[in-house]
């Protein structure tokens, strides 16, 4: 049995073998026997960025609504997971992917396969509207508590409307509109449910003390499902939007916020891990320079954050200040911009790539951290191995390069500044 995490040339490789089966459904096992555990991953190629224009939150109702009812599998969905010793189970959905995963004793790996195997399977036969009904309220109530009713939820809103334009997918965010989401019928869920969550479009990932029979255990459950095919996803490209600043007033907020966005590379795309290292760079404790002159310096700064996104229809690079009261938003506008105006410096660079592959390595040690980078990989490069080259690519990163990746996305006439304004700074208080 090889080590389920082996190094060549300082880059860490993680120990998979994969195979798809005749359903199109790929599988993925990484063994790791340290302990008595086993993660059990789904990943389905699909997330907001897939939706119709009128359906927008779609992918995140469907993760709600994606569950056996409780009649058939003898309690509620987590109930079940929490009574055969689960330690872990989520969900989650982003632009790009719908997640599900389990975290169990690794004699229950069978509860875990049926359940898996019975949603992508057989969701379709026990779905009602009563069922849409109320997921339909408990994702609303989310959208106003995650984020309308919270400090710079407006924000979040305004920079996805500032970015991209009427029609692109990534001008809302996963969580959706609220008249979309309640404009959702019993045949537009079965629809989208037959049309995404075919074992085509995806990936099962087992991790940990996977047992000896693990793959006839995967043929049970998943082997007599038909043939399907991977359906085809949109392409949007954004345009580089026109400069703007806009002013959002946050009666939650209590501090002011100068929020600036670049679009950015897609993942894995050239400039990724340059803007990455850039922004880990600039807002660096105690070293980086946005940090060191706003904060510090001249105290403009209560805290500095600097950030990038990265996906399937393209990136963002995001750098928000949240302003001490008091404090003259000009002068801080003119210190961004003599920041993002610099060459940068090359100690810099070099502590933000080592602080990258430290973190990563570090991180390595969490079995479902290496599920998750197992799924990444499948994901934007159908490779289960992808972390060695994407650690080599930060590797290879110089104040050159970051340089180029500055003067290719970071242009002062494409960029996007969003402003919250505190409830108590509007009203003059």
């Amino acid at each position: 049995m090889s080590e389920p995490v082996r190094f060549a040339n300082g880059l860490p490789h993680l120990a998979a073998r994969r195979r798809t089966l005749p359903s199109g459904l790929e599988v993925v096992i990484h063994e790791d026997h340290a302990v008595p555990q086993i993660g059990v991953s789904v990943w389905y190629r699909v997330g907001s960025g897939d939706e119709r224009p009128d359906r927008t939150g779609f992918a995140h109702l469907f993760e709600h609504l994606f569950k056996s009812p409780p009649e058939r599998l003898g309690g509620h969905h987590y109930e079940v997971l929490k009574r055969a010793g689960a330690s872990d189970a989520n969900a989650s959905t982003s632009i790009d992917r719908t997640a599900y995963h389990e975290v169990m004793p690794s004699h229950q790996l069978a509860l875990a396969l049926w359940l898996e195997a019975d949603r992508m399977g057989y969701f379709a036969p026990a779905f009602d509207e009563a069922r849409l009904i109320a997921q339909q309220a408990v994702v609303r109530a989310e959208r106003r508590q995650r984020y309308e009713n919270v400090p710079y939820g407006a924000e979040h809103f305004a920079v996805a409307l500032a970015l991209y334009p009427d029609g692109h997918p990534l001008r809302h965010t996963p969580i959706g509109r609220h008249d979309d989401i309640q404009a959702a019928t019993v045949d537009d869920v079965l629809a989208f449910y037959r049309t995404w969550y075919v074992p085509a479009n995806a990936t099962l990932v087992l991790a940990g003390d996977v047992p000896p029979d693990v793959d006839a255990q995967v043929d049970k459950f998943f082997g007599s499902f038909p043939r399907s095919q991977r359906p085809e996803r949109p392409v949007a490209v954004a345009p580089p939007p026109a400069p703007t600043r806009d002013a959002v007033p946050d009666r939650f907020a209590a501090l002011g916020r100068i929020h600036r966005v670049w679009l950015g590379p897609p993942a894995l795309g050239d400039g990724e891990s340059e803007l990455d290292v850039l922004t880990t760079a600039w807002c660096a404790t105690g070293t980086g320079p946005l940090w060191r002159r706003l904060v510090y310096e001249t105290q403009l700064a209560q805290r500095v954050s600097a950030w990038t996104t990265n996906g399937r229809l393209g990136g963002e690079t995001h750098v928000a200040i949240d302003l001490k009261t008091g404090s003259d938003p000009a002068a801080v506008r003119a210190i961004l911009d003599e920041e993002c105006a610099k060459s940068t410096d090359e100690r810099a660079i070099e502590r933000a790539v080592t602080r990258r592959e430290a973190s990563t390595v570090w991180s390595l040690s969490t079995l479902m951290n290496r599920v998750k980078m197992i799924q990444r990989g499948m994901l934007y490069a159908n490779d289960h191995d992808m972390l060695a080259g994407e650690l080599a690519r930060y590797r290879e990163v110089t104040p050159a390069t970051v340089d180029a990746a500055i003067a290719r996305w970071l242009d002062p006439a494409h960029g996007i500044e969003v402003t919250t304004v505190p409830a108590s700074a509007a009203s003059g208080s």
